[in-house]
Parts: C-alpha cells; structure tokens; sequence
C-alpha cells in the first residue's frame, strides 16, 4: 500500500507540474523500480484510472467539506458542498485537467468491451456530496424529484463545469466559482417551485 500511495503522490506532483507522465518517469519521482511501478499501474492509463475512479487521494478531503454542512437550508447548504469544492479544483487546476483527460481516454479504451466487462470510468464523489447538500429537502420533494434534483446538480460543479466556466465561458476562478453557485441553486429553486405548484388537468 505504501508503495501505491509512493506512486499516486509522485504522478499528482508531476501532473501539478503540468506534465502527463510514463510510468518510469513516476517510478522515478516515487524512487521505486520501473519493474515495481509496472506492477501496481501496467500503463499510465491505469495509473490515472485510479485516480479518476477515487477522485484521487482528495477525496477526504471533498467530504471534510460535508462535516462543514449544518442546517436544514438546502441552498446555503448546496453553497457550501460547490463553492469548497470549485475552490479545491480551480487550486490544482493542472491536476484535475489531467484526472478528467484519463477518465475519457478509460472511456475510449473500454469502447470494444461488452458492457458487463467495463470497469465505472468515474467514482460517485460528486453525486454523494449533492445528495448529502439536498438532504433536508427529502421531505419536501419526491425520491423521483430528489434524484433527478441531485443528477442536476452534479452538471454545475465539479471538472466539467471547471473546464466550461474557464474555458467556454472564459471566467477567472472566482467567477467560475460564483457561477456554478449560482446554478446550483437555481436548480434547487426550480426543483422546489415545480414541485409546489399546483397541478392543472
């Protein structure tokens, strides 16, 4: 386990630096033998598969930010859950660009797989903080509308949206981070509202 740890430490820190790294180029930041590090990782594709599908080793950190989480206001709340988590992001920019290219070349690679053979490109991070955000509102929408409420929401926050608000939309990180605030509780508005509303023939 040390030595995996060894070698996710050393393939986050070339990729801050901008870099997408061979596997010896990691074995030799981790100082472990390339024979070693082919071992655990067989390509780089899998080395960055572990990553993706563990939203790397900051998940824990991610869920720290649900521990900052209190009250029953599902916006302040949902605030919370994506303005910490863009902030997170738009710091290791680099990083998570890197994470997002790997799990769309897993995709890719697993396209000749039948469906039962290909292994989840991405972890469920992003939908189990959504959740965690819109909890109190269980008792006010549906389990249908609270799901599709959550699916919604992982649209705004999260690599996807980092790369839309920077890229597409050509914001700064605080701007990115404001925007996807933004969106997220305009969705849960309108989840609310047509839930509310009342119903017509």
């Amino acid at each position: 386990m040390r030595t995996r740890e060894a070698l996710l430490d050393a393939a986050i820190a070339l990729a801050k630096d901008g870099r997408s790294p061979s596997i010896p180029e990691v074995a030799e930041a981790a100082r472990v033998s390339t024979a070693t590090a082919y071992r655990y990782f067989p390509n780089p594709q899998s080395l960055w598969a572990d990553l993706a599908s563990r939203e790397q080793t900051l998940r824990g950190d991610f869920f720290r930010v649900v521990e900052e989480l209190t009250g029953d206001d599902a916006e302040q709340r949902i605030d919370t859950v994506v303005r910490r988590t863009a902030e997170m992001q738009l710091a290791d920019e680099v990083l998570w660009r890197t994470v997002l290219r790997a799990t769309l070349d897993r995709w890719f690679e697993q396209q000749e797989l039948p469906e039962s053979e290909r292994v989840p490109v991405r972890g469920t991070t992003r939908l189990e903080l959504a959740r965690a955000a819109v909890e109190p509102l269980a008792d006010r929408l549906s389990p249908a509308r609270l799901d599709r409420l959550v699916h919604a929401i992982t649209l705004v926050f999260g690599v996807e949206a980092l790369v839309s608000t920077r890229d597409s939309c050509a914001l700064d990180p605080e701007g990115a981070a404001d925007l996807m605030v933004w969106s997220a509780r305009a969705l849960v508005r309108a989840a609310l509202a047509e839930a509310e509303a009342p119903h017509t023939d």
